[in-house]
């Protein structure tokens, strides 16, 4: 009798424990990783490279940097179609790589090799006021035809606070694609065509108003 009344409050804590795992469980199954390794077109791997989570609203809901091993990796809630931008330090001279279309329902593992690119750069403006937080995505001319022109031959980045931005791409032709969701006042959106075949300034690129 006295051994079964000592297991009692053992077996409490044991049913206990058990309950609280069981309750917990269906959030961490929700959990997805988006990970993945880094390298140059010499197949070095590349540390300090940042790696960015955008939604499908074309917001950055998550970042981080790669490790010494090139390595990365993201954990987030399910959700839909989101995209990831990966940039190295623009000292690199290796241009943004641009995962598009990644479903956000699922884990994922990449292998990235970012190859050789130029600075690209430019100023977003309305009617003579810089705008600031303007999404500003490069996309090859090809992208849709071309898996590889898809991932390597674009970039996103967000507008500074004069309304300037930077990127490094691969030469060709590219379309950049300004989606404003923080100016009531301005277009939507807006787009322009450059080629890019060395170090390249867009200048002015102007988004109208409402």
């Amino acid at each position: 009798m006295s051994l079964r009344t000592a297991n009692q409050p053992f077996r409490k804590i044991l049913f206990l424990s058990l309950a609280f795992l069981a309750i917990q469980l269906p959030a961490q199954a929700l959990d997805k990783v988006i990970s993945g390794q880094v390298r140059d077109h010499k197949l070095k791997t590349l540390r300090g490279v940042k790696v960015e989570l955008w939604s499908a609203d074309n917001k950055v809901a998550l970042s981080t940097h790669t490790d010494g091993d090139g390595k990365f990796s993201l954990s987030h809630e399910s959700c839909g179609p989101c995209f990831l931008e990966v940039s190295a330090p623009r000292k690199s001279g290796l241009a943004s790589a641009l995962i598009d279309k990644l479903p956000g329902d699922e884990g994922r593992s990449v292998i990235v090799t970012l190859l050789r690119g130029y600075p690209v750069k430019g100023q977003v403006m309305c009617e003579g006021k810089p705008l600031k937080g303007i999404v500003v995505k490069a996309y090859s001319r090809h992208h849709e035809k071309n898996t590889k022109e898809r991932i390597y031959g674009g970039g996103a980045v967000l507008s500074e606070r004069n309304g300037s931005f930077q990127m490094t791409l691969t030469p060709g032709d590219k379309k950049f694609v300004l989606l404003n969701n923080r100016y009531p006042d301005v277009s939507r959106s807006s787009s322009v065509t450059a080629k890019v075949i060395v170090d390249t300034d867009l200048g002015i690129v102007e988004m109208t108003p409402r």
